[in-house]
């Protein structure tokens, strides 16, 4: 069934905006976060800049594995909610739960116990290694709210229920700002606790935010809950089922995220290797912001085509996606053009960082708008349509054959034996970004993505 350009806004816009604000207020928490960092005085800016670049490419490995298992359920739940299986979704949730928690646990252990031997795979420089894996260490003890926050906010959204997740991010966002100041320069008969302090105030917020967000669901009663006897009945067959998609989400997302692992360590070889990782964080930031529009789309692409899948509606979710790529495109020129101008403002607030760390995050920022375009329609692609319709191997072999036999190999060479510099690497990285826009563009205009997940 065709629908009409109006009436897909209609559905996309009211979805997208929620989701795109909760990005956005992570954002800005993550963007405060790094324009405090940038603020410690002594000269120590660049060095804690660095540091918090590397302890947080482990967290984001972890948060990774979380939403890939968050991503692959939401699959599963936005079908039921249109097949009529809706009393299997808090079965789905409280699976969630657990695989999330027994991760979040392992990692709490291996971070919060060894954040030397984690912060050591990078070989970092000894002027931010030990900051680097204070840091870890530290933050490690947020893991655990941070996944029970992520089980059940992503679940809310699947069944199109955002408010008590927004207000809880919200609220995490707020409190994290209040306690990384207090904590970071002190007051109030508190000592100054420099970076230390922001680990402190990562922990306090995200406790608070996972308390909102289990409060919220129970006060209004989400149907992604229930009984636990109902919610951890798990002999149904699911696990392979998640596994059969899981796997593929999940090897996807680790192998970017490595690849990005491996930037980093090549960054860390170049000549300034401070100014360039404490560049490469503030432009990442920033950059975050701009592509909150990007992640709010897909995700809310995502779940429309999920419901017409489920309802057995394949043509209207093939029109879904089709117009969708039309709207990614035109959003894709907006971050562009939004990317570009805050490349020459957003620098500046890191008022105590050097001034050639300020001014080679600019110069990124103008690359990062270039990409802009291309890493929207990708992002939509592979978020919004191939992994709705369940055709996550593709996403996977697709990927990673790309970034893999083509950007890294690139970057290792461009930074390693050819000494480029951080402007010249970060373009060889997205050459993979135009590989995989043409594979994915051909995949989703023959039409065979749509997959049966649920067998």
């Amino acid at each position: 069934m065709q629908s009409s350009a109006k009436e897909f806004l209609k559905k996309i816009i009211p979805l997208s905006l929620p989701i795109a604000l909760q990005n956005l207020v992570v954002s800005i928490l993550n963007i405060f976060d790094q324009m405090m960092v940038g603020w410690l005085p002594g000269g120590v800016a660049d060095n804690c800049l660095a540091a918090v670049l590397l302890a947080n490419q482990i967290v984001f490995i972890f948060q990774e594995l979380l939403f890939a298992a968050c991503g692959t359920c939401i699959v599963f739940i936005s079908q039921y909610v249109a097949n009529g299986k809706e009393k299997d979704i808090p079965k789905r949730v409280g699976f969630l739960f657990c695989f999330n928690v027994s991760i979040a646990i392992v990692m709490t252990v291996l971070c919060g116990a060894f954040p030397q031997v984690c912060i050591g795979l990078f070989n970092p420089d000894e002027a931010y290694r030990d900051i680097a894996v204070e840091f870890l260490g530290t933050v490690a003890f947020s893991f655990i709210p941070m996944a029970v926050t992520l089980t059940f906010t992503f679940s809310m959204r699947a069944i199109k229920r955002m408010k008590v997740g927004l207000t809880a991010n919200i609220t995490a966002v707020l409190l994290n700002i209040a306690f990384n100041y207090w904590f970071m320069f002190g007051g109030l008969g508190v000592p100054a606790m420099g970076l230390i302090g922001a680990a402190y105030g990562t922990i306090i917020s995200r406790t608070a935010e996972m308390l909102i967000a289990i409060g919220g669901m129970l006060i209004f009663r989400y149907p992604i809950i229930a009984s636990p006897k109902k919610m951890f009945a798990f002999g149904d067959g699911f696990f392979k089922k998640f596994i059969r998609l899981f796997i593929p989400i999940l090897c996807n997302e680790l192998f970017w995220v490595l690849s990005g692992t491996v930037y980093l360590y090549v960054y860390d070889k170049i000549p300034d290797s401070e100014v360039a990782l404490a560049a490469v964080n503030i432009a990442k930031c920033v950059d975050n912001i701009v592509s909150v529009a990007m992640i709010g789309l897909g995700s809310a692409v995502g779940i429309l085509i999920g419901n017409q899948i489920g309802a057995g509606d394949y043509e209207t979710a093939k029109d879904y996606a089709r117009k969708s790529i039309l709207f990614s495109l035109v959003l894709g020129f907006v971050m562009c053009a939004l990317t570009a101008a805050a490349a020459f403002v957003a620098p500046l607030f890191f008022t105590k960082v050097s001034h050639k760390a300020r001014t080679t995050a600019t110069y990124l920022l103008l690359l990062y708008a270039l990409s802009a375009i291309i890493r929207t329609l990708v992002f939509d692609y592979v978020i919004g349509i191939l992994r709705a319709g369940g055709d996550t191997t593709f996403c996977m072999v697709g990927e990673t054959l790309a970034v893999w036999l083509v950007s890294v190999p690139l970057v290792l060479l461009g930074g390693l034996v050819l000494k480029w510099n951080i402007y010249a690497l970060y373009a060889l990285g997205c050459v993979c970004e135009i590989i995989k826009l043409i594979i994915f563009h051909i995949r989703v205009v023959r039409g065979k993505w749509i997959k049966a997940i649920d067998k």
